[in-house]
Protein backbone atom coordinates (compact mmCIF):
# COMPACT_ATOMS: atom_id res chain seq x y z
CA UNK A 1 0.00 0.00 0.00
CA UNK A 2 1.17 3.50 -0.86
CA UNK A 3 0.78 5.73 2.00
CA UNK A 4 -0.43 9.65 0.52
CA UNK A 5 1.00 12.93 1.28
CA UNK A 6 -2.31 14.61 1.44
CA UNK A 7 -5.77 14.45 2.75
CA UNK A 8 -7.79 14.23 -0.62
CA UNK A 9 -9.92 11.88 -2.47
CA UNK A 10 -13.51 11.28 -3.73
CA UNK A 11 -15.21 9.33 -0.21
CA UNK A 12 -14.15 12.30 1.21
CA UNK A 13 -15.25 15.06 -1.30
CA UNK A 14 -18.61 13.14 -0.76
CA UNK A 15 -18.70 12.70 3.20
CA UNK A 16 -18.36 16.79 2.98
CA UNK A 17 -22.14 16.32 2.47
CA UNK A 18 -23.01 13.35 4.58
CA UNK A 19 -25.78 13.29 7.05
CA UNK A 20 -24.28 13.11 10.72
CA UNK A 21 -25.71 9.97 12.41
CA UNK A 22 -26.90 10.06 16.11
CA UNK A 23 -24.65 7.42 18.47
CA UNK A 24 -27.93 5.55 19.26
CA UNK A 25 -27.82 5.16 15.04
CA UNK A 26 -24.52 3.75 15.10
CA UNK A 27 -24.90 1.98 18.12
CA UNK A 28 -27.94 0.97 20.06
CA UNK A 29 -28.30 0.48 23.63
CA UNK A 30 -25.95 -2.47 25.02
CA UNK A 31 -22.83 -3.97 23.46
CA UNK A 32 -20.95 -2.63 20.70
CA UNK A 33 -17.37 -4.79 18.93
CA UNK A 34 -14.63 -2.80 17.27
CA UNK A 35 -13.09 -5.15 14.95
CA UNK A 36 -9.73 -3.51 13.91
CA UNK A 37 -7.15 -4.56 11.78
CA UNK A 38 -4.04 -3.32 13.95
CA UNK A 39 -3.18 -1.23 17.27
CA UNK A 40 -4.13 2.79 16.11
CA UNK A 41 -7.25 1.71 13.67
CA UNK A 42 -9.42 2.17 16.90
CA UNK A 43 -7.83 5.49 17.70
CA UNK A 44 -8.01 7.36 13.98
CA UNK A 45 -10.74 5.84 12.25
CA UNK A 46 -13.92 5.71 15.26
CA UNK A 47 -11.70 6.99 18.55
CA UNK A 48 -14.33 9.87 18.91
CA UNK A 49 -17.44 7.57 18.24
CA UNK A 50 -15.94 5.06 20.50
CA UNK A 51 -15.08 7.81 23.42
CA UNK A 52 -19.15 8.78 23.08
CA UNK A 53 -20.12 5.52 23.34
CA UNK A 54 -18.39 5.04 26.35
CA UNK A 55 -19.57 7.57 28.11
CA UNK A 56 -23.07 6.50 26.90
CA UNK A 57 -22.86 3.35 28.87
CA UNK A 58 -22.36 1.11 26.25
CA UNK A 59 -20.60 -1.99 26.84
CA UNK A 60 -17.25 -2.10 24.79
CA UNK A 61 -15.20 -5.05 23.56
CA UNK A 62 -12.07 -4.87 20.76
CA UNK A 63 -11.16 -7.74 18.40
CA UNK A 64 -7.90 -7.08 16.95
CA UNK A 65 -6.92 -9.46 13.86
CA UNK A 66 -2.93 -8.04 14.24
CA UNK A 67 -0.23 -7.13 16.41
CA UNK A 68 0.86 -4.62 14.10
CA UNK A 69 3.97 -6.31 14.05
CA UNK A 70 4.70 -5.74 10.18
CA UNK A 71 5.20 -1.92 10.99
CA UNK A 72 9.19 -1.78 11.57
CA UNK A 73 10.14 -5.21 10.41
CA UNK A 74 13.72 -4.54 9.78
CA UNK A 75 14.23 -2.39 13.08
CA UNK A 76 17.35 -4.08 14.76
CA UNK A 77 16.40 -2.56 18.32
CA UNK A 78 13.01 -3.65 18.68
CA UNK A 79 12.73 -7.25 17.13
CA UNK A 80 9.28 -8.89 16.59
CA UNK A 81 8.38 -9.71 20.61
CA UNK A 82 9.48 -6.28 21.67
CA UNK A 83 7.69 -4.55 18.73
CA UNK A 84 4.45 -6.43 19.31
CA UNK A 85 4.72 -5.75 23.32
CA UNK A 86 4.95 -1.95 22.42
CA UNK A 87 2.08 -2.19 19.96
CA UNK A 88 -0.04 -3.90 22.64
CA UNK A 89 0.44 -1.06 25.55
CA UNK A 90 0.11 1.41 22.87
CA UNK A 91 -3.47 0.20 22.29
CA UNK A 92 -3.61 -0.61 26.28
CA UNK A 93 -3.76 3.02 26.55
CA UNK A 94 -5.03 4.48 24.02
CA UNK A 95 -8.40 2.59 25.01
CA UNK A 96 -7.90 3.68 28.31
CA UNK A 97 -7.84 7.68 26.96
CA UNK A 98 -11.19 6.79 24.70
CA UNK A 99 -13.21 4.67 27.70
CA UNK A 100 -12.33 7.34 30.14
CA UNK A 101 -9.83 5.14 32.39
CA UNK A 102 -12.54 1.97 32.02
CA UNK A 103 -10.86 -1.47 30.78
CA UNK A 104 -12.00 -2.37 27.37
CA UNK A 105 -11.29 -6.02 26.62
CA UNK A 106 -9.27 -7.10 23.78
CA UNK A 107 -9.39 -10.65 21.76
CA UNK A 108 -6.43 -11.30 19.92
CA UNK A 109 -6.58 -13.35 16.24
CA UNK A 110 -2.85 -13.25 16.16
CA UNK A 111 -3.12 -13.04 12.01
CA UNK A 112 -0.47 -11.68 10.42
CA UNK A 113 0.23 -8.35 9.98
CA UNK A 114 0.75 -7.04 6.10
CA UNK A 115 -0.49 -10.19 4.62
CA UNK A 116 -3.57 -11.51 5.63
CA UNK A 117 -6.32 -13.04 3.50
CA UNK A 118 -9.72 -14.30 4.28
CA UNK A 119 -8.71 -17.62 3.64
CA UNK A 120 -6.79 -17.53 6.89
CA UNK A 121 -10.09 -17.16 8.77
CA UNK A 122 -10.69 -20.38 10.58
CA UNK A 123 -13.86 -21.37 11.79
CA UNK A 124 -12.52 -21.53 15.32
CA UNK A 125 -11.51 -17.84 14.54
CA UNK A 126 -15.42 -17.00 14.38
CA UNK A 127 -16.30 -18.97 17.26
CA UNK A 128 -13.94 -17.28 19.44
CA UNK A 129 -15.06 -14.00 18.54
CA UNK A 130 -18.65 -14.86 19.15
CA UNK A 131 -17.99 -16.36 22.28
CA UNK A 132 -15.87 -13.26 23.55
CA UNK A 133 -19.23 -10.69 21.99
CA UNK A 134 -21.75 -12.42 23.36
CA UNK A 135 -21.32 -11.07 26.81
CA UNK A 136 -21.49 -7.60 25.83
CA UNK A 137 -25.07 -8.17 24.65
CA UNK A 138 -23.17 -6.80 21.28
CA UNK A 139 -26.33 -4.38 19.12
CA UNK A 140 -23.19 -3.32 17.19
CA UNK A 141 -20.19 -4.04 15.35
CA UNK A 142 -17.57 -1.74 14.10
CA UNK A 143 -14.58 -2.80 11.54
CA UNK A 144 -12.79 -1.02 8.74
CA UNK A 145 -13.81 -0.27 5.28
CA UNK A 146 -13.38 -3.43 2.75
CA UNK A 147 -12.57 -0.67 0.23
CA UNK A 148 -9.15 0.55 2.25
CA UNK A 149 -6.69 -0.61 0.07
CA UNK A 150 -5.26 -2.76 2.74
CA UNK A 151 -5.43 -6.69 2.75
CA UNK A 152 -5.85 -6.40 6.80
CA UNK A 153 -8.46 -4.23 6.82
CA UNK A 154 -10.55 -6.03 4.16
CA UNK A 155 -9.89 -9.41 6.59
CA UNK A 156 -10.99 -7.48 9.36
CA UNK A 157 -14.58 -6.36 7.42
CA UNK A 158 -14.92 -10.08 6.68
CA UNK A 159 -15.05 -11.24 9.90
CA UNK A 160 -17.04 -8.10 11.08
CA UNK A 161 -19.62 -8.86 8.66
CA UNK A 162 -19.86 -12.53 9.33
CA UNK A 163 -20.01 -11.76 13.22
CA UNK A 164 -22.93 -9.14 12.97
CA UNK A 165 -24.86 -11.78 10.85
CA UNK A 166 -24.07 -14.28 13.94
CA UNK A 167 -24.78 -11.98 16.81
CA UNK A 168 -28.17 -10.13 14.88
CA UNK A 169 -26.06 -6.74 14.98
CA UNK A 170 -26.15 -3.93 12.84
CA UNK A 171 -22.78 -3.58 11.05
CA UNK A 172 -21.23 0.23 10.55
CA UNK A 173 -17.54 0.40 8.28
CA UNK A 174 -15.56 3.11 8.86
CA UNK A 175 -12.52 3.65 5.78
CA UNK A 176 -8.89 4.61 6.85
CA UNK A 177 -6.95 4.41 3.82
CA UNK A 178 -9.92 3.83 1.55
CA UNK A 179 -11.17 7.74 2.24
CA UNK A 180 -7.92 9.02 0.35
CA UNK A 181 -7.41 9.00 -3.63
CA UNK A 182 -10.26 8.49 -6.21
CA UNK A 183 -10.34 4.71 -6.98
CA UNK A 184 -12.52 3.44 -4.08
CA UNK A 185 -16.25 2.68 -4.91
CA UNK A 186 -19.05 3.62 -2.53
CA UNK A 187 -22.66 4.58 -2.30
CA UNK A 188 -23.48 7.79 -0.99
CA UNK A 189 -26.62 6.76 0.71
CA UNK A 190 -24.87 4.99 3.02
CA UNK A 191 -22.43 7.40 4.27
CA UNK A 192 -22.72 8.93 7.37
CA UNK A 193 -20.59 11.52 9.58
CA UNK A 194 -20.38 11.54 13.50
CA UNK A 195 -18.71 14.75 15.55
CA UNK A 196 -18.66 14.99 19.11
CA UNK A 197 -16.46 17.99 20.28
CA UNK A 198 -16.55 16.82 24.18
CA UNK A 199 -14.74 13.65 22.78
CA UNK A 200 -12.35 15.22 20.51
CA UNK A 201 -9.64 15.57 23.23
CA UNK A 202 -9.74 11.60 24.09
CA UNK A 203 -9.34 10.84 20.38
CA UNK A 204 -6.35 13.21 20.06
CA UNK A 205 -4.72 11.84 23.25
CA UNK A 206 -5.30 7.96 22.14
CA UNK A 207 -3.78 9.16 18.99
CA UNK A 208 -0.56 10.23 20.38
CA UNK A 209 -0.80 7.00 22.58
CA UNK A 210 0.61 5.00 19.32
CA UNK A 211 4.39 6.72 19.30
CA UNK A 212 5.85 4.22 17.38
CA UNK A 213 2.97 4.78 14.27
CA UNK A 214 3.03 8.88 14.82
CA UNK A 215 7.02 9.61 15.70
CA UNK A 216 10.11 8.48 14.97
CA UNK A 217 10.26 6.21 18.21
CA UNK A 218 11.99 3.96 16.14
CA UNK A 219 14.30 4.89 13.82
CA UNK A 220 16.56 2.34 12.88
CA UNK A 221 14.41 0.97 9.91
CA UNK A 222 14.14 3.20 6.89
CA UNK A 223 11.51 1.51 5.21
CA UNK A 224 8.96 1.68 8.59
CA UNK A 225 5.75 3.03 8.41
CA UNK A 226 5.24 6.18 10.13
CA UNK A 227 2.03 8.56 9.57
CA UNK A 228 2.52 11.82 7.14
CA UNK A 229 1.95 14.74 9.23
CA UNK A 230 -0.70 16.00 7.42
CA UNK A 231 -2.50 12.91 7.51
CA UNK A 232 -2.06 12.59 11.30
CA UNK A 233 -3.54 16.28 11.69
CA UNK A 234 -7.00 15.03 9.77
CA UNK A 235 -7.45 12.26 11.26
CA UNK A 236 -7.00 14.35 14.82
CA UNK A 237 -9.64 16.83 13.37
CA UNK A 238 -12.11 15.33 10.83
CA UNK A 239 -15.44 13.99 11.91
CA UNK A 240 -15.22 10.34 12.05
CA UNK A 241 -16.92 8.58 8.54
CA UNK A 242 -19.00 5.71 8.62
CA UNK A 243 -20.67 3.78 5.86
CA UNK A 244 -23.98 1.86 6.63
CA UNK A 245 -23.95 -2.36 6.51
Amino acid sequence: MTVPGEAAGALLRDAAAAPYARLDELTPPGGLLVVVPHPDDEAIGCGMALAAAADAGRRIGVVLMTDGEGSHAGSARFGREQLVALRQGELARSLAALAGGAEVPVHRLGLPDGCSTESDLTADHLECAVTFARPLQTRAVWTTWEHDPHCDHLTAATLARRLAERLGAVLWRFPVWGRFGEGAAHHEAELRLFASPPHLARKRAAITEHRSQFTDLIDDDPGAFRMPDALTAHFADHPEIFLRG
